[in-house]
């Protein structure tokens, strides 16, 4: 398990692509990073006073200007399309989805069905894609599930869009990521996934989240 995945652990196939995008334009700076700096450091040992004490022009170079050249370009181009085959995921309503409306308030979370459910609690179906339409009543938030890899700004006056995909059962951390004001810290919720058949069942009924929370007692996720 890579020092990544182990810090923030990812519950979806999405999350496994931003995870690795992340770790491919990580592993590349560190590697362009350490050649460089060690590319410096040589050349200041081997051109040092002591053993060239005159000074001599060096002409350029047309293949390591081309490389240079082209490599970074050609490179960039790669974390473009590989950040841009992530980010579509998230983008892409299919006909399926449901709609939840995402409201945000100081300093607190809630959550509209398209039956006029209301929840302070995110309650999903697994295996349904989920579009979360988010829209604040006073100050800019950020709808953030580190478990999802998933953020967006929630901004008064308009309403935004993300796509959710829950794919396993399970508890996870809904947070706000946009300082919003003297008690943005406690701006925290939960994300519950249920079995299809569960989530029908609180949506029709009058359970409550802590009597279908009981249900998901040690399939907690992170």
């Amino acid at each position: 398990m890579s020092l990544l995945a182990s810090l923030l652990p990812s519950v979806l196939h999405h999350a496994a692509a931003t995870d690795d995008v992340a770790r491919f334009i990580i592993g590349w700076d560190i590697f362009l990073f350490v050649a460089i700096v060690g590319t410096m450091f040589f050349f200041v040992f081997k051109y040092n006073k002591k053993r060239h004490p005159r000074a001599v022009n060096i002409h350029g170079n047309a293949v390591l200007e081309t490389l240079w050249t082209v490599f970074p370009v050609a490179l960039v181009l790669v974390m473009f399309y590989l950040g841009w085959s992530a980010y579509i995921q998230t983008r892409v309503v299919p006909k399926s989805a449901m709609d939840v409306k995402v409201i945000a308030r100081q300093w607190e979370w809630s959550f509209q069905y398209m039956n006029g459910k209301t929840a302070d609690t995110l309650f999903l179906p697994q295996g349904r894609p989920v579009k979360c339409l988010l829209t604040s009543v006073d100050v800019i938030h950020g709808f953030y599930i580190p478990a999802f890899r998933e953020k967006n700004d929630v901004i008064p006056g308009r309403v935004r869009y993300l796509m959710l995909y829950p794919e396993h059962v399970g508890n996870y951390e809904i947070t706000c990521s946009q300082y919003c004001g003297l008690d943005h810290a406690l701006m925290m919720t939960r994300l519950i996934v249920l079995p299809k058949e569960k989530f029908d069942q609180w949506l029709k009924s009058g359970l409550t989240g802590e009597q279908i929370s009981d249900a998901l007692t040690g399939r907690v996720g992170t």
